[in-house]
Formats: structure tokens, sequence, C-alpha cells
């Protein structure tokens, strides 16, 4: 009877001596998981949850690019005259549209934007005013609102240079400072041997350019807003 009783002792401090190990193996291994998880397990996840959330925001933005009305195009800045009957228009617009380009609201060509740039070569004005203006088309078809129009003018004619001093051959002395007057274009500008004319609104004009002893040549050159120029000259004569 005592020998199967200390049997059955021994046997069941075995079974806890099990238990106890047991226990220890399954704390050290909760201890390790937990560490694991706090110092690469929660970080991996989370760059996991960041890379789905990045490939669905693509997507989410790829259709809203797609559906979406392409933003204004952009002018660059252009003159308000020109001499020249072609001109280029350049400008920014959004990537993956064409720009429309306009003039007088009809269509006159269009150009691909390359990051976000465009350029449209060799645009034909027609004599006197030109409105131009842009839009932009996606590649699903969607338009654009016009951009601002930009009025520019088409002028081939010479500004009027009338010289009423001095006149041909004149003489003076004493004062080396000789009067060039006349009359231009109330927007034009007048030079009289490089010396800058005052133009009033009535486009009446008045310089002082000083000569030397002997005779001297006066160009007066005048030039208009669209680049285009006349050219008069005077010959006088100064003594001291």
């Amino acid at each position: 009877m005592f020998k199967r009783t200390s049997r059955i002792e021994r046997l069941s401090r075995k079974e806890e001596t099990k238990v106890v190990k047991r226990i220890v193996y399954l704390s050290i291994f909760s201890i390790i998981l937990a560490v694991f998880l706090i110092t690469l397990g929660i970080p991996i996840l989370g760059k996991f949850a960041d890379f789905l959330n990045l490939v669905f925001r693509k997507n989410e933005i790829s259709q809203v690019d797609t559906k979406s009305t392409p933003r204004v195009p952009i002018l660059d800045i252009l003159p308000q005259a020109t001499n020249s009957a072609s001109l280029a228009i350049s400008g920014f617009s959004q990537d993956e549209t064409k720009v429309v380009i306009y003039n007088d609201l009809q269509n006159v060509g269009e150009a691909e934007v390359e990051s976000g740039k465009f350029q449209f070569e060799n645009l034909k004005l027609k004599d006197g005013q030109n409105e131009i203006s842009a839009k932009a088309i996606s590649k699903s078809g969607k338009e654009s609102d016009f951009s601002g129009s930009v009025k520019i003018i088409l002028d081939k004619e010479p500004p009027k240079l009338e010289v009423d001093t001095p006149s041909e051959g004149q003489s003076f002395s004493q004062d080396n400072r000789i009067k060039v007057s006349g009359k231009t274009d109330k927007d034009a500008q007048v030079y009289a041997n490089g010396f800058l004319a005052s133009v009033t609104a009535e486009g009446n004009f008045e310089v002082l350019v000083p000569v030397l002893e002997g005779e001297t040549t006066i160009e007066i050159k005048a030039t208009d807003d669209a680049g285009n120029t006349k050219v008069e000259s005077r010959k006088v004569n100064f003594k001291k």
C-alpha cells in the first residue's frame, strides 16, 4: 500500500514538472513573439498597409484623371502688335492632354504637351486684330474652358514721320544743339542720332541733338509698337 502511494506521488510530481516546463516554454515563446511584433512585425504590417493604400490610391487617381475635366491652359506673354504674319505660341498645360489653338474662336491647330509645356509654331495672323485663345483636351475627350484671350494686331505699315526742323542744308551758329521736331503717330518712338525725342498725345515730337562743327547728317527714325520703322535724314552745317 505504501509503495503504491509513493509511485502515485512520483507520477504526480512528474506531471507537475511537465506542466511547469510547458508554462515556462510558453511564456518564453510569448515574450519572443511580443518582442518580434514590437520590433519588426508592426512596422512590416504598417508598410504593407501603406503599400495597399498606395496601390488603391493610384487607381483612384488614375480613374479621376481620366474622367475629370483638364485644367485651363496658360499662354505665355504675347506681343500686343507685330509686323510678322507668323507667330509662335507657347505656354503651360496639364500632362496627358493636347492644346488646341484658336484665332477669333476658329481652330487653327494643336500642340502636344510635354512635361507641362506646349509650343505651336507658325500661327498665321491676319491683317488687323487677332484674338488668340486655347483649350486643353484630355485623352478621354474632356475639354477645358477657353484660356484668357490675347489680342494681337498685325501691322505692316510704317509709322508716319514728318520732319519740320531742321530743313535740308540749314546752317547754324553759336549753339551746337540743333532742335529736331516734327510729327509722327501718337504711339511711336522717335530717335534723332540716337537721342530719344518726347512725343505728345497728338504725335508731335521734339529733341535737341548736339553736332560738331562742319557738316553733319542727322538721322531721324520713328518706330511703332509692331516694330515697323521709317527713317528720314537732314544735313546741317554748324559754325562756331
